[in-house]
């Protein structure tokens, strides 16, 4: 029999969550605004909530296991 090693990578959780709130908060802000300006506080709007999602609220998840 072979020997495989399996290449795991495990996925960056906190990275996507950041991607997505900053684009999304960013995307939303155009909307609302229509002005550059709007996006620029969006996307900082947006990063803020995230690190704070991610630093307060999903650690303390209950997990099911």
């Amino acid at each position: 029999m072979e020997n495989q090693i399996e290449n795991s990578n495990g996925i960056n959780v906190k990275g996507i969550i950041l991607l997505v709130g900053v684009v999304l908060a960013a995307v939303t802000a155009w909307v609302a605004t229509g002005t550059f300006l709007g996006v620029i506080t969006g996307t900082v709007a947006g990063l803020v909530f995230a690190i704070f999602f991610i630093s307060v609220l999903l650690p303390f998840k209950k997990h099911d296991r």
